[in-house]
């Protein structure tokens, strides 16, 4: 117990470091709050594949998400939830995001991530998983919204501080 302890906070201290190192973030208005569920396997080369919802200016956006990962082994559902940051509108939330993420599964664990988008989109997260896992990996992650909410993202993009368009139908 105090082994799982000391690793779930040893995770954090990684994810707040990786997110203080980066500058300073803009008003309230360009963070996100984001919840992922995933199932993975691995021998060395892990898959990964699952669903999220990004929370943003009041709206929630689904998602799904498919990633690779490097020096990773094992079989593992993983449950994370974190913060966005640098969004200047949702459609800024698609794409690929690269991280160095460490993790340890065995029945239940712990892990953190600190991510990044080609659109400078940051992601900060802890997740909890339950199977049979070992991760010191780099990895990547696809997000991609569905067509709902990427019709809706793209009708209310704006710019920071502005609130979005009503909906044309």
């Amino acid at each position: 117990m105090n082994h799982r302890k000391a690793l779930v906070c040893t995770l954090l201290v990684v994810a707040v470091l990786a997110v203080a190192v980066s500058p300073a973030r803009a008003a309230e208005e360009t963070i996100g709050k984001v919840t992922i569920e995933t199932m993975s396997v691995a021998a060395g080369l892990g898959y990964s594949w699952g669903t999220g919802v990004l929370e943003y200016r009041g709206e929630s956006y689904p998602f799904t998400v498919k990633g690779f990962s490097l020096v990773d082994v094992g079989v593992a559902r993983r449950v994370a939830r974190g913060e966005v940051y640098g969004l200047k509108n949702a459609t800024d939330f698609e794409g690929t995001f690269m991280a160095a993420i460490v993790g340890a599964t065995l029945g239940g664990g712990a892990g953190a991530a600190a991510l990044k988008n080609q659109n400078e989109v940051d992601m900060v997260w802890t997740s909890t998983s339950q199977g049979l896992n070992f991760s010191l990996a780099h990895s990547g992650i696809n997000v991609k919204f569905t067509e709902e909410a990427r019709t809706r993202a793209v009708q209310n993009r704006t710019a920071p501080g502005v609130q979005p368009a009503a909906a044309t139908r």
